[in-house]
């Protein structure tokens, strides 16, 4: 089993791609590639932590989530339901602990002993948004789930801790 991490696919949000100056032609095209990318890189047994805005104004989120591998995890972005899943999570990777929350934030629970933190929202393409803090949004990580430990080690080298 891997961990995998993504966020901000915004599944169906068809002015996304202005926004965000996505490289598809129609949220059509977008949806199939973010699927196939996903299921390429997912495997059945795999868990996939998603950090919010999985879908927006398109079909509903579970018409998705029953089109992709892996276990999904959810941790809520702005755009979700209020049920679709935890607003905050903590968890450890190979002895590090990993904040993982959709909005960027300046300190995290276990700053101060090295944890690091992982967000989407901003949509920015670059992963790397300050010491120890990566941003995991699909814009940033080619529309594709990133291993959860390759982003955990890059970001424990990434600065100050």
């Amino acid at each position: 089993m891997t961990d995998w991490v993504i966020g901000c696919t915004h599944f169906g949000h068809a002015n996304i791609l202005k926004l965000c100056s996505r490289p598809f032609a129609s949220v059509e095209e977008m949806d199939r590639a973010m699927i196939e990318n996903w299921n390429r890189t997912v495997g059945p047994r795999d868990r996939v932590y998603h950090l919010g805005d999985f879908a927006f104004r398109g079909p509903p989120a579970e018409h998705y989530e029953q089109q992709l591998n892996g276990t999904l995890v959810r941790i809520r972005g702005n755009h979700d339901r209020k049920d679709w899943g935890v607003p905050y999570l903590r968890i450890r990777v190979n002895r590090t602990g990993v904040v993982l929350f959709h909005y960027p934030i300046e300190e995290w629970d276990g700053w101060w002993q090295g944890a690091v933190h992982l967000h989407a929202h901003t949509h920015d393409p670059e992963f790397l948004s300050a010491a120890r803090r990566g941003n995991v949004s699909a814009d940033a990580v080619a529309f594709t789930p990133v291993r959860l430990e390759e982003c955990v080690e890059r970001l424990r080298m990434s600065g100050p801790g």
